[in-house]
């Protein structure tokens, strides 16, 4: 790894950031839902949980959320009704309530994948202070069982599960799970399987998960032993783990967001096991709270982006290795950082970023200064640099935000975004795109079984004498993922030369010319 900046995008002038535009539609749409934890939830996990989930659960092609209500309310899910307002559905598919047939154990960090490889979205959600985390069978119309039993999830010890993500880090085919403990005592000096890491081991009989951690060197790469942590030492200060291909190798990492300076890197071996990468002259995010992956500079590898207070970083990948370029990106500023995503918010062709931000308690001191933090818009300047422009884009808000879903929820080729707070007057909003005159192209993939989404996958888009490159992941930002669907803003451009996608498998599927402003389905090359 490297501290120093390497070159940055494009060469040429500093394209100038150009504004979106949005409209708050979270009530006219449907959106109602509240979030409540009792105080036998502890009062910093209350402040960190909650969280959403986009996908088509129904299968009726348009995106659906699974949003959670702590023990306090129901959870919620929000049938897309087809253009972007939505139905809450939760009790009729079996998911309102999970303790009895009224109450509710405190849920963090839903997450919806196809475990069982039958070609619909089952649901993962985290549990706190000592509650279950829990599987959700789908049966393939949106309605759920409960499927924890004999999943392997039903002898968890984490006191905490606070996010997920799904990939499929031994390429056998099928989706395993990573997960989040803030919040949980480990012993540094001998931390046993810390349940970060779930091989998936599903067959005919039902979804199940094995902890994998300790025999794939993940517990003792933890960084356990924080002696600046809220709780002390000898705790998991994880928050957000992603899924991700660094090197190319088409084994994926392991990144892990993590507080008080534990952030990490763990490089797939190939052989089930993972080797610590972390450069703490690198990775050195003080207070890792979200995070987000994506090609910002468009040179066909991932980036990763960390909000953190006060120093949010992106780690640019150079060759499958990271150096930092925050502050000569612009946006290492941020505030309380929370959840965060990386999309094209006014489709130019360059992903940019959301991230929002806040914190009310006085605890440490002076912590209170970051009540009104405003979330922020970091909108990129054609690779060389970001601007935050949310208040030209008519989405600055100043509540205590931290989940945030990106996503095309009214189905118009325009990203959207869904804020989730904790502020008790207003728990979310959506911030729906208005942009009506851009080009875009959307791309689902039909994936092989088990792994039907193509997660893993490589999408390369090529139009207007440009490609940029999108990765098919159900990563958490923190508490929260967006959907599968590839959205490519093209800019100017009117038509596409081609499409590449490179499967997980290795294999390649190439679409030559197709339409603009449209949604490309492609199928792997065995279906």
């Amino acid at each position: 790894m490297t501290t120093a900046p390497p070159p940055a995008g494009p060469s040429g002038p500093v394209q100038q950031a150009e504004a979106a535009d949005f409209a708050e539609e979270a009530v006219l749409r449907g959106l109602t839902h509240r979030t409540a934890y009792t105080p036998a939830v502890g009062p910093m996990e209350r402040q960190y949980a909650g969280g959403a989930a986009s996908g088509d659960v129904d299968g009726d092609d348009d995106l659906d959320l699974v949003v959670v209500g702590g023990d306090g309310h129901a959870n919620r899910l929000y049938l897309n009704n087809g253009s972007g307002s939505f139905t809450e559905s939760a009790a009729a598919a079996g998911i309102a309530f999970t303790k009895s047939a009224t109450e509710n154990h405190p849920h963090s960090g839903p997450a919806l994948a196809d475990m069982d490889g039958d070609g619909d979205l089952d649901l993962f959600l985290g549990g706190l202070g000592g509650a279950p985390s829990m599987i959700f069978e789908n049966d393939g119309s949106g309605a759920f069982s409960d499927a924890t039993a004999g999943s392997g999830l039903e002898f968890m010890t984490s006191v905490n599960s606070i996010s997920a993500a799904f990939g499929d880090y031994d390429l056998d085919g099928d989706l395993d799970l990573a997960l989040a403990h803030w919040g949980t005592p480990r012993d540094q000096d001998f931390p046993g399987e810390t349940e970060t890491l779930w091989r998936n081991d599903s067959d005919s009989s039902g979804i199940r998960f094995t902890a994998v951690s300790a025999p794939a060197n993940i517990s003792a790469g933890l960084d356990l032993g924080s002696t600046v942590g809220v709780l002390g030492e000898d705790h998991d200060y994880s928050f957000a783990p992603s899924f991700v291909d660094l090197d190319g190798d088409r084994y994926p990492e392991l990144l892990m967001v993590a507080d008080f300076g534990t952030s990490n890197v763990f490089r797939n071996n190939g052989d089930g096991t993972f080797s610590k990468m972390t450069d703490r002259a690198v990775i050195n995010d003080s207070n890792g709270m979200g995070s987000a992956v994506g090609d910002y500079d468009r040179d066909g590898d991932f980036d990763w982006f960390v909000s953190s207070i006060n120093g949010n970083r992106l780690y640019e990948n150079t060759d499958g290795d990271f150096a930092t370029s925050s502050v000569y990106l612009d946006i290492e500023s941020g505030g309380w950082g929370w959840g965060s995503c990386f999309a094209d918010f006014n489709a130019d062709g360059y992903t940019d970023i959301y991230q929002t931000n806040g914190w009310f308690a006085n605890d440490p001191p002076g912590a209170s200064d970051y009540q009104t933090d405003p979330s922020h818009l970091w909108m990129n300047s054609g690779g060389r640099g970001f601007s935050d422009l949310a208040g030209a884009s008519n989405m600055l808000d100043r509540k205590q935000g931290r989940a945030v879903v990106c996503d095309d929820f009214t189905g118009d080729g325009a990203v959207d975004a869904l804020l989730l707070t904790y502020d008790q007057q207003q728990q979310q909003y959506l911030w729906v795109n208005q942009q009506t005159d851009h080009n875009f192209l959307k791309v689902r993939l039909e994936g092989l079984p088990p792994n039907t989404q193509g997660i893993g996958a490589r999408v390369a888009v090529s139009a207007g004498g440009a490609t940029q490159y999108g990765l098919v992941t159900i990563n958490s930002g923190f508490t929260a993922h967006g959907s599968t669907e590839q959205l490519f803003g093209l800019g100017d451009a009117d038509t596409v030369s081609g499409v590449e996608v490179i499967w997980p498998d290795g294999l390649t599927s190439i679409i030559a010319n197709p339409a603009a402003n449209s949604t490309l389905t492609i199928r792997h090359p065995s279906l």
